[in-house]
């Protein structure tokens, strides 16, 4: 019997750093207000790059706003979204569905992805993914469920069907090494395996990246099963970085989903 799965599980694994004793150098080096006079974000280390590299442009340490907020609020209304791309957050997403990874994977400026292989990782007890409308679904929808359920399960017996008769198919002395012959027996066996198929992806961006690709798939018109991975990461860089992401706000649509609006679009 195959797993099936309801929805994603999204991991923080990778944040930004400041080497302070290096910040700090370069304040001495330049002869401008040190740290924390020149450094009004303190310890927040998000805040901290966007501040150091904005200030950088007009050598402006120690000046303007003392505010961290306010001075970050002016880059958003401003749009200065550059100094944001100094920003990274890198996030593991399990329990994605292809048809998912293939919209994601769209979003490529300031973006990085490593994605499970499906050319070298064995699918034959591979997990699916239901779609959203049906995870939640009255009585009505039992009958799409169990179309879908039989559906998955054929194409999983499929797979491991191709790959025994891709075995004995396959000539082992037209290979160099064993490997090879499985990634061929693999890559072509994976053609039977539907969209919903789970895949497992890790993903960096910086913050301007993550901005946009949270405005673009939070709306709406966006699936549902990207817009409920969208709203996931949104919540947790708001914990992170509240500065940078506190002025999305978020909404409810009459089947109980949540959107997500930022105050400052297109950053």
């Amino acid at each position: 019997m195959s797993t099936f799965l309801n929805g994603p599980k999204v991991y923080l694994v990778s944040k930004p750093s400041v080497d302070w004793e290096q910040v700090a150098e370069f304040l001495e080096d330049e002869g401008v207000p040190p740290i924390p006079d020149s450094i009004r974000a303190g310890e927040d280390e998000s805040a901290a790059i966007a501040e150091v590299s904005a200030r950088l442009c007009y050598m402006s340490y120690g000046k303007g706003r003392k505010d961290i907020a306010d001075f970050i609020t002016n880059l958003l209304a401003s749009k200065d979204g550059s100094v944001f791309e100094h920003i990274n957050y890198g996030f593991v997403f399990t329990g994605v569905s292809r048809s998912l990874s293939h919209e994601l994977v769209r979003h490529r400026a300031g973006f990085a992805f490593s994605q499970r292989s499906q050319r070298y990782v064995d699918e034959s007890e591979s997990r699916f993914v239901i779609p959203p409308a049906l995870v939640n679904g009255n009585g009505s929808s039992e009958h799409a469920k169990t179309v879908l359920s039989n559906a998955l399960e054929k194409a999983s017996e499929a797979y491991s069907q191709l790959v025994e008769a891709l075995e004995e198919a396959l000539p082992r002395e037209k290979f160099e090494s064993r490997t090879d012959r499985r990634k061929a027996i693999r890559q072509a066996a994976r053609s039977v395996l539907p969209n919903a198929t789970e895949t497992k992806i890790f993903v960096t961006a910086n913050v301007r990246a993550w901005r946009h690709f949270i405005e673009m798939r939070s709306t709406p018109y966006a699936d549902r099963e990207i817009r409920n991975l969208a709203i996931i990461v949104l919540e947790i860089l708001q914990r992170e970085a509240p500065l940078l992401f506190g002025d999305f706000t978020f909404d409810t649509l009459p089947d109980g989903t949540r959107t997500a609006t930022p105050k400052y679009s297109k950053v």
